[in-house]
């Protein structure tokens, strides 16, 4: 069974003991249920023994996993279903480049929390990182140029964007930066 954990570690233990924030709710996580959050804590995983999958239940159940199935668009219906928030990192943009630095300034610098969707319109449509978009002071601005009478509706820009051609190196843009602790999923 593929999935992906959610949530922010509050304080890092050993691989058999973690505690996990999401919310205002916090879990410690012990033994090989901390070793399955942890797995899919960095990208999507797999619970292949029966009991991980067991485990994969309580954690969906606390809100600390999201099941996938196993083709590309199903991890962008994954994605569609977190909320992506970038770590806190003294420099967050050593290391990265190209897609993946795009990606991060949007999320970052935006002044407002994007979804999947949202980051993958601003990819696909080539919306400059100017000024005008980004800060709280602009996020109306962004939020018009992202939301027009065509995607305004419930939904539609996720529709819209699961057929984009850029969704698949959007998602694994945020997978390569999930994997290098430059964001989190909650």
């Amino acid at each position: 069974m593929k999935y992906i954990s959610i949530g922010a570690v509050v304080t890092e233990g050993t691989e058999y003991r973690v505690t996990v924030c999401r919310g205002n709710n916090k879990f410690t996580l012990a033994g090989e249920q901390a070793a399955v959050w942890l797995n899919g804590r960095k990208g999507f995983a797999n619970a292949e023994k029966p009991s991980e999958q067991k485990i994969l239940e309580q954690l969906m159940r606390m809100g600390l996993a999201l099941k996938s199935d196993d083709f590309s668009i199903a991890e962008y219906r994954t994605l569609t279903q977190c909320t992506i928030v970038p770590a806190d990192r003294k420099y967050p943009y050593w290391g990265i480049s190209g897609l993946e630095r795009t990606v991060l300034q949007w999320l970052r610098e935006a002044g407002l929390v994007l979804s999947m969707a949202e980051v993958i319109y601003l990819i696909d449509r080539k919306v400059p990182l100017q000024p005008e978009f980004l800060g709280s002071h602009n996020a109306q601005r962004l939020v018009e140029r992202i939301y027009t009478k065509d995607t305004i509706f419930d939904n539609i820009l996720e529709n819209q964007m699961e057929r984009s051609k850029a969704r698949d190196q959007t998602v694994k843009a945020i997978l390569n930066l999930l994997r290098k602790k430059r964001i989190v999923l909650l």
